[in-house]
C-alpha cells in the first residue's frame, strides 16, 4: 500500500481517533475567516460541509475549498496540508440522485456523507456513484463505478498534476476498493429501518472491501422512534446507537459519533469519528484537549 496523502485515511488505518468541525451548519460560517481558522485549528483532522440544511450552492463550497490553501504550505507538504473536506449530500439514500455524487465530487471533496441509509443496496448504490468505471477485468471491478470522468478540478484539489491522472484515479476511487484508494464515505444510519438493516448494511460493505464511515445519527433517530432528541429517556434511540457501534466493530468499520460527552466509553465500542456540531455558545461539544489526551491524541 502505499504512503497516504490524507491524514484522514491514514489515522482511521492507524486506528486511532478523528475529530471533525461541522462548518456552514448550526452556526458555524463557510466564509474567508472560517476557512482560514478550520484550517489552522490542528484539533481537527478533517471538516464536515453541510448541504442538506443549507442551501445547494456548490459555487459557496468551491470557495470555501480554495480559502483553505495555502499555496507555501502545498508546496512544501502536498495535498496533505490541505483539511479533508467531506460533503454531506442534500439527498436520501433512498433517492438515486447519482448526479449530485457526481457533481460534489467534482469540486474536489476528500469525500461524500449520504442521509438516510436505510438498506445495503442504497449503500452500495452509493458506492458505485462515487467511483469512476474500473476496467473490465479489474480485481476491484465491482460494484461498478458510475462516476462520470472530468477530473481538472478534483484532480487538483488532490494534488495531482495534468499528467498524473492514473495516480489521481487510483486515489481518487473509494478507501478499501483500491489498495490507494483515499475517498471516504460516510453513511448516516438515522431510522429505526436504517437500525434494522445495520449488520447487512455493515456486512455488504465489508463483502465488497469498502471502508466507510457509519455515522450514529442521534437526532432524526430519535424522531422515527418517537423520543427526545436529548436522549433524557430514549431507550430505543439509545439501543439503536448502540447497535451501530457494536455493527461497526463487528465488520471492522469505523462509527461516527456526534459528541465527544462519553468519548472514552464510544472508542472502546468503535467509535473512531467525533464529530463537533457548533460552538458551545450554541450547544455544541467542542473537542477539548482532556478529550483528545484521553483517546491517545495530543
Amino acid at each position: 500500500m502505499s504512503k497516504r496523502t490524507s491524514p484522514l485515511v491514514a489515522l482511521l488505518e492507524e486506528d486511532k481517533p478523528t475529530f471533525a468541525l461541522w462548518v456552514n451548519y448550526y452556526g458555524v460560517g463557510a466564509d474567508y475567516q472560517t476557512a482560514a481558522a478550520a484550517q489552522a485549528n490542528k484539533n481537527y483532522d478533517f471538516l464536515l460541509y453541510d448541504l442538506e440544511h443549507q442551501p445547494y450552492d456548490l459555487g459557496q463550497l468551491r470557495r470555501f475549498l480554495w480559502d483553505l490553501i495555502d499555496p507555501a504550505e502545498v508546496a512544501a507538504v502536498g495535498r496533505g496540508a490541505i483539511k479533508p473536506v467531506i460533503a454531506r449530500l442534500p439527498s436520501n439514500g433512498r433517492e438515486p440522485n447519482e448526479w449530485v455524487v457526481k457533481q460534489v465530487l467534482d469540486t474536489g471533496v476528500a469525500g461524500i456523507m449520504m442521509p438516510h441509509i436505510e438498506t445495503a443496496e442504497e449503500a452500495l448504490s452509493v458506492v458505485a456513484a462515487a467511483r469512476y468505471p474500473q476496467k473490465p477485468a479489474a480485481p476491484d471491478f465491482l460494484p461498478e463505478g458510475h462516476r462520470g470522468f472530468s477530473p481538472a478540478v478534483p484532480q487538483r484539489y488532490w494534488g495531482f498534476g495534468p499528467m498524473e491522472i492514473d495516480d489521481f484515479l487510483d486515489a481518487a476511487d473509494v478507501w478499501g476498493l483500491d489498495p490507494a484508494g483515499e475517498l471516504v464515505l460516510v453513511f448516516i444510519i438515522e431510522s429505526r429501518l436504517g437500525v434494522e438493516n445495520i449488520r447487512e448494511i455493515a456486512r455488504a460493505l465489508s463483502d465488497a472491501n469498502v471502508k466507510a464511515i457509519l455515522w450514529a445519527g442521534g437526532g432524526d433517530l430519535s424522531l422515527s422512534y418517537g423520543e427526545s432528541f436529548m436522549l433524557d429517556n430514549s431507550p430505543n434511540t439509545i439501543a439503536g446507537i448502540e447497535a451501530i457501534l457494536a455493527a461497526g466493530k463487528e465488520f471492522g468499520l469505523p462509527v461516527g459519533m456526534n459528541h465527544t460527552l462519553q468519548a472514552e466509553t464510544d472508542y472502546a465500542k468503535g467509535a473512531r469519528a467525533f464529530f463537533s456540531i457548533g460552538p458551545s455558545s450554541l450547544g455544541g461539544a467542542p473537542t477539548t484537549p482532556e478529550v483528545r489526551a484521553a483517546l491517545g491524541r495530543s
